[in-house]
């Protein structure tokens, strides 16, 4: 059976049965089946004690995700900074919701498999994630 589920997400922040489709619909395209994915919503000194005690990391980062997958079968925990998800969204000129979808999109296509150290591979996950933005843009819009 799949989960998918928001964790503490911002109230009224994103349309979670459009991203619960889409996120299958992508994982499905990419031959993956989900059996549970969680996206963690957290405060930015959460995200810095993840990324120091899982990573070693002394750097902020907005997104971290654990990918405890098997095989073609997602099991994951993503887990968001709501303080650099806004922080980003003001920097890059994009409204907090596109950069939240982002983000989720970002966790997904880390257990799909894409990589985003080497300029080749950002290129291809930010390619990724406009297609997923678009989607959800597109769902969204046919529900009003």
């Amino acid at each position: 059976m799949q989960m998918i589920k928001f964790i503490s997400c911002p109230d009224g922040l994103i349309e979670k049965d459009i991203l619960k489709d889409t996120i299958t619909y992508f994982a499905d395209k990419d031959g993956f089946k989900i059996k549970k994915l969680e996206y963690n919503f957290v405060d930015l000194s959460k995200m810095q004690s993840l990324n120091n005690n899982f990573l070693n990391h002394k750097n902020d980062t907005d997104i971290i995700t654990f990918d405890y997958s098997e095989g073609k079968t997602i099991i994951a925990e993503v887990f968001i900074s709501i303080e650099m998800m806004r922080d980003n969204a003001q920097k890059y000129v994009q409204n907090v919701d596109n950069e939240c979808i982002r983000l989720i999109s970002h966790g997904l296509f880390h257990c799909l498999g894409y990589k985003d150290k080497l300029s080749e591979e950002k290129e291809i996950m930010r390619k990724k994630e406009e297609e997923f933005i678009f989607a959800v843009s597109r769902e969204t819009n046919q529900d009003v």
